[in-house]
């Protein structure tokens, strides 16, 4: 039942329109998920949206929110979406896009004409808060979205695995932009 009043704020917050960084210093921060707001737990959520838009497959952040809280939130969306089951969010909206857990695996995976998702945790394994974003590879860089919640630029790359580390890396979801049929 959360999901129905807080699509109804998020609606009247605002869409952003476009790619976001920067999530707490966005209007979106006042968004709510669960019990939460985005600005301590819609990294998730804003990395499903930047990279609906990377695939060119727009959505509402909006709408976006109440999906993501209704196929993969955490209890009340405490700690806002279960990383693992953001695929749920894909199959539903018929996207082949790949989940790996090994963060050698996702970055030998991960080429060029790709986009997808990397979930880390900020600090010590399981006692830390997660972060998600959004990553691209075009033109041999990799760019990073929402990179960190406090900072409203997009960071640039040399290689994915710059990007994270193995300890910190929880999943990445991947897929190949250029072979998608969109």
């Amino acid at each position: 039942m959360l999901e129905k009043g807080n699509y109804k704020h998020n609606k009247a917050v605002g869409e952003p329109y476009a790619i976001v960084n920067g999530h707490r210093r966005n209007r979106v921060a006042a968004m709510k998920f669960g019990l939460k707001s985005f600005d301590a737990v819609g990294s998730g959520i804003i990395a499903v949206y930047n990279l609906m838009i990377l695939l060119n497959r727009p959505a509402l952040l909006a709408e976006t929110a109440r999906e993501l809280y209704i196929k993969s939130a955490t209890p009340l969306g405490i700690f806002g979406v279960h990383p693992l089951t953001v695929f749920r969010y894909f199959s539903s909206h018929y996207l082949p896009v790949n989940l790996d857990r090994d963060y050698d695996s996702f970055c030998d995976k991960f080429g060029s004409g790709f986009c997808g998702i990397i979930f880390k945790w900020t600090g010590r394994k399981f006692f830390s808060p997660i972060h998600a974003f959004a990553v691209e590879s075009y033109k041999g860089k990799i760019f990073v979205y929402n990179r960190t919640a406090d900072s409203a630029r997009r960071y640039e790359y040399q290689r994915i695995s710059a990007v994270s580390d193995s300890k910190s890396f929880i999943v990445g979801y991947y897929i190949n932009r250029d072979e998608f049929d969109r």
